[in-house]
């Protein structure tokens, strides 16, 4: 009997790892489905005590509530693991004292006495009977795990999955980003961005409401998705914006899949309340080049878009690496600067000035800045604000008078505008300061923003009193944070440019 007992308790062993196995993969099912599945609708959700300035959209409604819903979902699945975790390790306690209950009796028992293989006979039959026990428990418990470990799939499948359109969220962009930047640098495997904005869509949304501009969406991104290859990833950017990454594809073949997507959403009659809509898309097309990061790809795409915005809209730009082209016919393309800017060959129409009377005071700035600070916050949406101040201004306008300070800031206005996306937001503070508002750019893609300015404003001379006159600017960006509000963002941008000017003071 003894050789049968050794098996029984080998196979109990066997079980009871298994067990611990299983829990173990459970707890850290747990873990993940907290930090990844709940952090990621807590980064969705709105703050406390935080009102937006506007009425919300229908869609950041809709969102709210998927995020609260989302949030109690996940408690109570970590809160079912935990349970069942505590469970299963009571109940293999207990089957340990219990077996050592009966082993202690085994081992009292003196050989040859007097109905001992009765009492063994019966040990046996009650590990057995513990043991099919366990073995039940075990198999319920690794369903019930299996359960949450579908579910926590299925979560993470969400966590990337943008509301609105079902297509890849701006967190799944950024991986695919990542992960094909990886495989040019690691193998030289070439991919290529496309960008593109909805063309108007604010003046449109404003026109004919918030529901209607979420339809406008929604088939937007079911027909980028049509239209696309099947490796292909389509995107929601954010806001108007989408994005499609195309890894193995080089830019001849980017450019083809750029015209199929615009002339696809040209072509498309969005049914809205008995009205049929219009919509057109400005695309900007890069291909990866070596040295290359993610964010210099996105910028790179980004500059073609604004070239095509330039153009006219409803076209088709990309970007060589030294100017944006035209897709429909790059020989006879506008020429462009790599900032998306006109060239002075151009004979299209020239952009109209910028009215810096017209533009946001601070107040106005701060009411939209705090808007898009809310919907950062539900969303998880990056948010950039730049500040840029022109060096030496008040002396300037003292030596050469208000007109030519005027002259200055609606120079140094339009080269900013020039370099913007229509999402953007451009303010005026006071003494040749400005403040611009970047939704969805992170801090590293407002830089890049800002050095284009630099470089564009050191570049031009103004002849004034008989010399030339060369303008320098003086710029800071800082991304939103959890506890921010538009004051402090629009404040620490202004703190660090100080910083900045009186450390180079300091080293002079």
């Amino acid at each position: 009997m003894l050789p049968i007992l050794g098996v029984s308790t080998t196979y109990l062993l066997i079980d009871m790892a298994l067990a611990l196995v299983a829990l173990t993969i459970g707890f850290f099912s747990a873990i993940w489905y907290q930090r990844n599945v709940v952090g990621v609708v807590q980064n969705t959700a709105a703050p406390s005590g935080a009102a937006p300035a506007n009425e919300p959209a229908p869609e950041a409604i809709r969102e709210k509530e998927a995020a609260e819903n989302e949030a109690e979902r996940a408690s109570m699945a970590a809160m079912q693991l935990r349970d069942l975790a505590m469970n299963v390790a009571t109940e293999i306690g207990e089957h340990n004292t219990m077996i050592a209950d009966i082993s202690g009796n085994l081992n009292n028992l003196e050989e040859g006495a007097e109905g001992a293989s009765s009492v063994v006979m019966d040990a046996v039959a009650q590990m057995l009977s513990a043991n099919d026990k366990l073995q039940s428990r075990l198999a319920d418990a690794e369903q019930k795990i299996q359960t949450q470990a579908d579910e926590i799939r299925t979560k993470q499948s969400e966590a990337c999955t943008d509301v609105l359109t079902k297509l890849p969220n701006r967190r799944a962009f950024d991986d695919a980003m990542a992960s094909n930047s990886k495989a040019f640098a690691g193998q030289k495997r070439p991919f290529s961005l496309l960008i593109f904005d909805v063309d108007h869509f604010k003046k449109f949304n404003d026109t004919h409401g918030h529901q209607a501009g979420d339809e406008v969406l929604r088939q937007v991104g079911q027909t980028m998705s049509a239209a696309v290859k099947g490796e292909d990833i389509p995107c929601r950017y954010g806001g108007e914006e989408f994005a499609l990454v195309m890894p193995n594809t080089k830019i001849d073949q980017a450019r083809i899949a750029a015209e199929r997507v615009r002339q696809a959403v040209e072509a498309m009659e969005v049914e809205f309340e008995g009205k049929m809509l219009k919509v057109t898309a400005s695309i900007g097309v890069a291909e990866v080049a070596t040295g290359e990061d993610s964010a210099v790809v996105v910028r790179r795409a980004d500059d073609a878009v604004y070239a095509a915005k330039e153009a006219g809209r409803n076209r088709s730009y990309w970007q060589d690496g030294e100017r944006c082209r035209s897709v429909e016919d790059t020989a006879t393309a506008k020429p462009t600067s790599s900032a998306g800017q006109v060239s002075e060959t151009s004979t299209q129409e020239a952009v109209k000035p910028v009215d810096f009377s017209s533009l946001p005071d601070q107040a106005v700035f701060s009411g939209e800045l705090h808007r898009r600070i809310n919907e950062s916050h539900r969303f998880g949406a990056p948010l950039s604000v730049m500040y840029l101040g022109i060096n030496d201004f008040v002396s300037l306008e003292e030596e050469y008078g208000n007109a030519v300070g005027k002259l200055l800031l609606e120079s140094v206005a339009q080269f900013i505008r020039s370099t913007l996306r229509d999402m953007d937001l451009l303010g005026k503070l006071s003494n040749g300061e400005f403040i611009v508002m970047l939704p969805g750019s992170t801090e590293q893609e407002a830089k890049l923003v800002g050095n284009r300015v630099e470089e564009a404003v050191a570049s031009c001379v103004i002849p004034l009193g008989g010399k030339n006159l060369r303008l320098g600017i003086s710029q800071a960006v800082t991304e939103v944070k959890p506890d921010d509000e538009a004051a402090t963002m629009i404040a620490r941008a202004k703190t660090s440019v100080n910083q900045q000017v009186e450390a180079t003071a300091g080293v002079s």
